[in-house]
This record gives structure tokens, C-alpha cells and sequence, in this order.
């Protein structure tokens, strides 16, 4: 079975997969940031509602982002944690955009679309008045990625989507800036914040960018922090011409 977590946004998710991607049992904590209190104590939940044990878990499965620094430094390295305790227990990471656009893949907006192979974009709140975004193309029962993750103002929202022309879009930026979204970007219905649920899922489908390991599992910040390694005290302003 596959143990997901997912902590790229204030919210916060564990979920229990079977091997397919098929949830088991599921927590989310939307209401955040409290993910240091909440992970943990989610993960007993479902565990314990499933009635499955330690020992049925073979995959630790998390979201990279991009999204906020604390909660993905909290999420990877409580899914190291819980895989290196065990050594038969494998560890997988996912960018988290591809576990959006997997889910946006699935939705009825998606099928309904006049294009054979929709557009699909899933934006992430990056704060700052900004979003984390990328572009994927939906087929064959899964998803390709057509553009990388791009850092969009919201004020040049509607522009960078306008491009694209027919697109189905979700996630907690497309939610937040939805008054900024083109006619031809259609959010899609249920997809709002990314969960633990759809990282299960994207590792069982083999979603592009899935990596494996503690080496490679690695947030995805998507800018650079706000804090900076400090260089010592600057030299004292010269005085006078």
C-alpha cells in the first residue's frame, strides 16, 4: 500500500492507496498552517480507520511542491523519517503540479472538453500576489508535461492563461484568483487544493517527474528562500567624498 502525504499549501493531507492509486482511507486539515501537529496524528487515523498495520505500507509517498518552504521542509522530511525507520519501505516523491494535473486529467471538465487531449493547468498560491503554474497535455490515461513551472504575477494571471486558449485549470491559486481566469480557462469542479489523495495517485500512474529514494526526494520551492546564508557584517561606509 502506498502512504501519501501532501503539505505544499496551508493545507494539510495523509491518505492511504492501494497499489493502483484507489484511496483507502484519507485526512485532510484545510483549515492551516498546522502540519507539524496535524501530519502525524493523521497518519495514526487512517491507519488505524483502514485497520491496516505498518507492515502493509510498501511505498512513503509525498508531494515537492513548489508551494510554502516550512510546510514542504515538514512533509519531506517526515516521509523520510517514517521510510528510513523501516528499511523495506520505499520512498517516492512527486512534484506536486503533476499530482493537480493528474486530477485535473480525471475530471468532468477535462472529458467534456471539445480538444481530444485538453490543455491542463494547475496553479498553486505562491503568495506574494503569485502564483506556481505549468502546463500539461492529458492522453492515454495520464498526463505529459508540455510546459515547466513558471512564477506568474496575478496581475499577468490572465495573459499567461489567455495563450494557452481551451484549458481546464484548479488548485488553491486557481481558486484564489478565479476573478482573474480568461473565459477560456474553465476551473475544474472538486480540484482545489492539492491532497495526499492525488499525490497516492500520481506515484501509482507514474504522473511525469515521480522520483524514488532519499537522494532525489527533494522539495521543489520554485523560487529561492526569502532567507539568505549570512556573509558576516558589511564593511563601514566610507565617510565624507
Amino acid at each position: 500500500m502506498i502512504l501519501a502525504l501532501e503539505t505544499a499549501t496551508t493545507a494539510c493531507s495523509a491518505a492511504l492507496c492501494a497499489a493502483d492509486g484507489i484511496v483507502v482511507a484519507e485526512r485532510v486539515y484545510p483549515d492551516g498552517p498546522a502540519h507539524s501537529r496535524l501530519l502525524l496524528p493523521g497518519v495514526r487515523e487512517i491507519l488505524s480507520e483502514s485497520g491496516a498495520e505498518w507492515g502493509d505500507v510498501d511505498t512513503v509517498a509525498v508531494g515537492l511542491g513548489p508551494g510554502a518552504f516550512t510546510g514542504l521542509r515538514i512533509g519531506i522530511a517526515t516521509a523520510r523519517a517514517l521510510a528510513q525507520a523501516d528499511g523495506s519501505v520505499v520512498l517516492a516523491g512527486v512534484p506536486t503540479l503533476a499530482a493537480l494535473a493528474l486530477a485535473l486529467g480525471e475530471s468532468p471538465e477535462a472529458a467534456e472538453s471539445p480538444a481530444p487531449g485538453p490543455r491542463l493547468v494547475p496553479i498553486i498560491d505562491g503568495r506574494r500576489n503569485e502564483v506556481f503554474a505549468a502546463v500539461y497535455e492529458a492522453g492515454d490515461g495520464g498526463v505529459r508535461e508540455a510546459e515547466g513551472t513558471a512564477v506568474v504575477p496575478a496581475t499577468g494571471l490572465e495573459q499567461w492563461l489567455r495563450r494557452l486558449g481551451d484549458v481546464v485549470v484548479g488548485g488553491d491559486g486557481a481558486a484564489l484568483y478565479d476573478g482573474l481566469l480568461p473565459a477560456a480557462a474553465r476551473p475544474a469542479s472538486g480540484v482545489v487544493a492539492p491532497t495526499a489523495a492525488m499525490v497516492g495517485r500520481a506515484v501509482a500512474a507514474g504522473a511525469p517527474g515521480v522520483v524514488w529514494g532519499p537522494r532525489d526526494v527533494l522539495p521543489i520551492y520554485g523560487r529561492v528562500p526569502d532567507a539568505a546564508l549570512w556573509g558576516g557584517p558589511r564593511p563601514a561606509a566610507k565617510a565624507g567624498p
